[in-house]
């Protein structure tokens, strides 16, 4: 229970210290495009790219509308994008930071923070292409988008503790790592992302236990002007609580060893 408390306060500490790791996750980002011209807006064009070439290839392979299947393919792209960055990147995330780790005693869950503050800000200038997807095709949204935000924050949420947990096993297992990256590639063509859920039909096995596609449904949904469905926001809560559990019981019991394996 001791360590438990540890853990707990660990976070709380990090939390308290805003300042600091939104400043740093901040400064990641301009560090990354320091030289670029365009700096972070190369994602966001990339990304456009991609989704109207992808795009017109899926939406003639699924006989769908094409100005309806594009702002639904890139709602969720989007919001693909940041979770498989945040769950690929995290594999190296203490190992990235081992200088401030072993130099400066700071919360180890500044670090998580830290990490998602700077995917926050590249997925905020990615989020200004599905606007601009939003606007060409006269996609009629209403005061419903508004309730993605919330959303958002609760699907970030669920990354916390998602990274953190990743964090702790590829530090201290590094052959983790690609088998990490392999799954992730995985959950993109098994997730309701470029195809409907129709084509499966709801109560697949293949959407009923793919967390993922419940994390995008929640900010989907109101993004293309519907109301998120109650039984994804209870899933989603209830993954939330779940997953913080078992992952601050892990991160509880080896937390002083994050030093040693990030050697």
């Amino acid at each position: 229970m001791r360590q438990l408390g540890l853990a707990i306060k660990d976070f709380v500490a990090a939390i308290a210290k805003f300042q600091i790791w939104r400043s740093l996750g901040v400064l990641e980002v301009k560090q990354r495009y320091q030289r670029s011209v365009l700096g972070p807006w190369w994602v966001s064009i990339s990304m456009l790219i991609f989704i109207l070439v992808l795009g017109t290839v899926f939406s003639r392979v699924f006989s769908a509308n094409f100005s309806e299947y594009i702002p639904y393919f890139s709602a969720g792209y989007l919001l693909w994008i940041y979770i498989s960055t945040c769950i690929n990147e995290s594999t190296d995330l203490f190992r990235q930071n081992s200088g401030f780790i072993k130099q400066i005693k700071l919360p180890y869950s500044l670090y998580i923070l830290k990490f998602l503050t700077k995917n926050i800000v590249v997925f905020f200038h990615n989020f200004l292409v599905y606007l601009l997807i939003l606007c060409y095709f006269k996609t009629p949204v209403g005061w419903v988008i508004f309730l993605a935000f919330p959303c958002f924050i609760l699907l970030s949420i669920n990354l916390y503790w998602i990274c953190l947990l990743v964090s702790l096993i590829s530090t201290r297992f590094r052959d983790m790592v690609p088998i990490i990256n392999s799954c992730v590639q995985v959950l993109f063509f098994v997730t309701p992302i470029s195809w409907d859920r129709q084509l499966v039909g709801t109560q697949s096995k293949i959407i009923k236990l793919n967390p993922i596609s419940y994390f995008i449904d929640i900010v989907r949904d109101p993004l293309l002007g519907k109301l998120p469905s109650l039984n994804s926001l209870l899933i989603v809560l209830a993954i939330a609580g779940l997953g913080f559990l078992a992952t601050f019981v892990i991160f509880s019991r080896v937390r002083s060893r994050i030093p040693f394996w990030v050697d």
